[in-house]
């Protein structure tokens, strides 16, 4: 079988990889003026969700972090599968759709490095889904 389960499973890791990265960057300082005072105004503007009071950069960043961690997560808990045992059809079936949801929610909204990656990914769990076949399972070299 070939490495396309890993390489949308690394995929994904590079993505959530990559977005704490720039967060990182961004937060030691923004030279763009128009930036700092969008996030001073996001942190003025407070709601409470469920009884809990947040500043909409809260919410931003915290969205941010878990989507970013969930998907290095996801690639992590796809990669220790391929190691231990041969790969459902249907996990890279789901990684197919995932990927392919992704894609498309990152091309109206995000710059090109997240659509460049989950077009890889997109192709990698495809490729994985095919390759498994009718047998139900895929081994992964």
């Amino acid at each position: 079988m070939p490495r396309s389960f890993r390489i949308g499973s690394w995929a994904w890791i590079a993505t959530g990889i990559g977005h704490l990265t720039i967060m990182g960057v961004m937060a030691l300082g923004d030279a763009d003026p128009a930036g700092d005072r969008a996030a001073e105004a996001a942190k003025g503007v407070a709601f409470a969700l469920g009884g809990i009071q947040r500043t909409l950069h809260e919410v931003n960043l915290g969205i941010n972090l878990v989507m970013s961690i969930a998907l290095v997560f996801g690639g992590l808990a796809c990669l220790v599968v391929a190691k231990e045992v041969p790969v459902p059809r249907a996990l890279a079936g789901l990684g197919f759709a995932a990927s392919l949801v992704l894609l498309a929610v990152a091309v109206v909204f995000l710059p090109s490095p997240p659509i460049v990656l989950f077009a890889v990914a997109v192709l990698a769990f495809g490729h994985a889904f095919v390759a498994a076949g009718r047998r139900g399972t895929l081994t992964v070299s």
